[in-house]
């Protein structure tokens, strides 16, 4: 039985900043919230989890991962994660990992302290802990760490602000049902690929979800990569779905940058055209697939190698209008250069994403060429927008 516990030592502010989770309201009130059987796409685990929460999935070679936020939240209150680390982990190799999760591995370790650390009846570790967020607000946050055969599994529940008996009995009962499903496809790993469970790794930002007037469905946001390797051809798939889990529509893409690099980000906008289902209830994301993993070798130009300078202005009918140069100041040729365009708006989610490849190729050393991108529709008013321009060979 996991547990949850609530520190009294917590200060709550009236004050915070969020971003990133997936929101998308049921279509009849009220909303069905009975649990429904959750299986991540790459086997490792099983979740029951209400049926309208959103989720935002992680799925490669390496990890398997998974968040939730309640209905409207913008910060998941609770994650899942698997790892493989190639051997049997015994109660020994699982403090060493504690300890190396507490000190090093947890991704906001420079803001988060534990408090306590107790061992559950059911084999898994309980540890609590509080999270001081950079609003400037304090956060409780259980971990549970738990091993089956070679895998490692790790459950964290963000206990919200508001959070009454009610909800915290709700995250409980979510976190009981935790499966670890073995054996699974996982290739073995470090420990340190934990670091993934929450606020490093990937993670899906700036979300927005909006319909052309010819009726056709985007879902638009960011990756943004916390983690130290560089992130290549990544794969972003979107599946609508009904109130009862029946997968209504799917779309996948690839992130319109060639590669995102540590502490860096990219757009992709899911399309839909034959529009969002009526019986839409909520939608899964999911980054990465069975067979996706990071090209560490992979040669990628960027602003080392690349300059450019842009503008923006608006047509007569409302298009977006983005243009500029690039210019080579590198000593080698640069070809198959791409421009990649983020919409933002006050709020700084994404509203659109456009990318054009330049018809020039290779673009020689000190060589300057235009480029343009028209964003003809866009899913709110646009305030500002980021261009990034890359080559690849």
């Amino acid at each position: 039985m996991r547990s949850l516990i609530l520190l009294v030592s917590v200060a709550l502010l009236l004050a915070g900043c969020s971003s990133g989770a997936v929101v998308f309201a049921p279509t009849a009130p009220p909303p069905d919230t009975s649990l429904l059987g959750y299986t991540h796409p790459s086997g490792a685990f099983t979740v029951d989890v209400p049926r309208n929460w959103p989720v935002t999935a992680v799925h490669t070679t390496t990890l398997a991962a998974a968040a939730f936020s309640r209905p409207h939240d913008s910060e998941p209150v609770i994650s899942f994660t698997v790892a493989n680390l190639g051997r049997a982990v015994d109660s020994s190799t699982l403090g060493d990992i504690m300890e190396r999760y507490r000190s090093e591995l947890h991704p906001d370790a420079a803001h988060y302290s534990e408090q306590s650390r107790q061992a559950m009846g059911d084999g898994s570790w309980r540890l609590t802990g509080l999270y001081q967020s950079p609003g400037g607000y304090t956060e409780q946050v259980n971990t549970f760490i738990q091993a089956t055969g070679t895998l490692v599994g790790l459950v964290e529940v963000r206990l919200p602000r508001d959070v009454d008996t009610a909800q915290l009995a709700q995250l409980q009962m979510i976190a009981n049902t935790f499966t670890i499903s073995a054996p699974v496809s996982l290739q073995a790993v470090d420990p340190s690929t934990l670091v993934f469970v929450t606020r490093a790794g990937l993670d899906i930002l700036h979300l927005t979800t909006w319909t052309t007037p010819d009726g056709v469905f985007f879902i638009t946001g960011e990756v943004a990569n916390y983690g130290t390797t560089p992130a290549t051809d990544l794969p972003v798939r979107a599946i609508l779905k009904s109130v009862d889990g029946v997968v209504l529509a799917e779309a996948v893409d690839t992130i319109m940058s060639y590669r995102i690099a540590p502490g860096e980000f990219a757009p992709f906008s899911l399309r839909f055209g034959q529009g969002q289902p009526g019986a839409a209830a909520t939608y899964d994301l999911v980054v990465g697939d069975d067979t996706w993993q990071p090209d560490v070798n992979a040669v990628i130009y960027g602003p080392n190698e690349l300059t450019w300078i842009d503008e923006s202005a608006f047509t007569a009918d409302g298009q977006l209008v983005i243009s500029g140069t690039v210019t080579n100041i590198s000593s080698e040729p640069v070809p198959n250069i791409r421009v990649v365009a983020s919409v933002f708006d006050g709020a700084q989610n994404i509203i659109a994403a456009r990318y054009t490849d330049l018809a020039l190729s290779p673009l020689m050393p000190g060589e300057t060429t235009p480029f343009q991108i028209i964003v003809p529709e866009m899913g709110g008013e646009p305030v500002n927008y980021i261009v990034n321009i890359q080559g690849k060979p």
